[in-house]
Formats: C-alpha cells, sequence, structure tokens
C-alpha cells in the first residue's frame, strides 16, 4: 500500500513542493534544513563525534555547543569552548613551554626530564662553524639553525693541507682524509610524556 509519486518507499530522491505532515521523523545520515521551520514540539541533539563544519551544534551532556568553523562555542553561556591537550598542565608543571599544533613541550635543556622523551627530531638550534687549520690551510663548515621545528642541521668538510713545491712563493691548499660533520648547537629539545 504505498502513497501515490511523489512520496513512495523507492531509492530515488524525492520533492514534494506542498507542504507535508508528519507524526514522526527518523533521518539515518546527514539531515539538512533550509528555511524557515516552525516547529511545535522537540528536537533531540547528540553528539557523534563526527569532524563538524561551520553551522553544527552538539549536545555535549552538560552543554548545548554550535562550531564556528574554528572551534565549539557554548550556545548557553556564548564563550568559546577550549580543549586543553592534557599534557600541556604536565608541560608547564615541570617548567616547559607547550606547543599545541605540534604536541611538543621544549625545554632549555639538551635532554628531556624524567618522564619525558624526544619526540622525533623537534629542537631550536644555532648555528654552528666548525674549522681546523693545518699550516695555513683553514677548512671550515657552518650549518644552519631554526626555532621549535623538526629537524636538524648538519654540515661535511675535509680537512685540507699546504704542498708548497720548491722555489714556488705561496702556499697550495690540497683537501685530504675523511669528511669531517659538524652539527649545529641545541639550545631547547622537543620532548612529550612517556
Amino acid at each position: 500500500g504505498n502513497t501515490s509519486t511523489p512520496i513512495h518507499v523507492g531509492s530515488t530522491n524525492q520533492v514534494k513542493d506542498g507542504g507535508l505532515s508528519v507524526n514522526a521523523l527518523s533521518v539515518f545520515g546527514d539531515g539538512w534544513l533550509q528555511g524557515d521551520l516552525n516547529i511545535v514540539g522537540k528536537i533531540k541533539v547528540g553528539n557523534s563525534n563526527a569532524s563538524p563544519i561551520a553551522g553544527t551544534i552538539r549536545w555535549t551532556g552538560t552543554d548545548f555547543e554550535g562550531y564556528d568553523g574554528t572551534q565549539w562555542v557554548s550556545l548557553v553561556s556564548g564563550e568559546a569552548v577550549v580543549v586543553v591537550d592534557p599534557n600541556y598542565t604536565d608541560c608547564i608543571n615541570v617548567g616547559g613551554s607547550w606547543v599545541d599544533a605540534q604536541g611538543v613541550c621544549y625545554f632549555s635543556n639538551t635532554s628531556c626530564p624524567s618522564g619525558w622523551s624526544q619526540k622525533q627530531n623537534y629542537n631550536t638550534t644555532i648555528p654552528n662553524t666548525c674549522s681546523t687549520t693545518i699550516r695555513e690551510c683553514l677548512s671550515s663548515c657552518t650549518t644552519g639553525g631554526h626555532v621549535r621545528e623538526n629537524k636538524y642541521e648538519s654540515c661535511t668538510y675535509q680537512r685540507t693541507r699546504s704542498l708548497k713545491a720548491r722555489h714556488q712563493p705561496r702556499t697550495e691548499c690540497r683537501a685530504y682524509g675523511e669528511l669531517l660533520g659538524c652539527t649545529a648547537i641545541r639550545i631547547e629539545i622537543g620532548c612529550e610524556k612517556n
């Protein structure tokens, strides 16, 4: 006993230009309401934990919130709901500096405190110049530096020594031996809680 077109039980989309009255309505999946909406009764809002888009509303169990495109805002108090990483407080309590976007606690040391370990290569470095001089021949390289990124700079150089032929007025420097390494100087380390 299906009703006549356009309302039927098939899977094709339907549009009804006139009004539609129902005693109950269940929507499975996303629902979109456009235009004026007059509701006599109640609407129940939950929280699916799905990634929100601007205009989404939810009930957290203690507050009604709306998503403004960047954060959840309480519809009751009008204040933004700030979600704080639980490691933030632990980081501050041990003298660190928290960077939320990275999930990293920075310490002005070369090692992490007890209960923390280095997260990948997150750190802050300053340039370092390494050099050696043998018989008037200077060999060197200089690293780069950065602030609170996931990288570590290094450079390599090769020793040189002088070769002075007889009756030559100047010394010629030529490379010899293995390559030598030079690393940037770490002044801050990025850590995560164990």
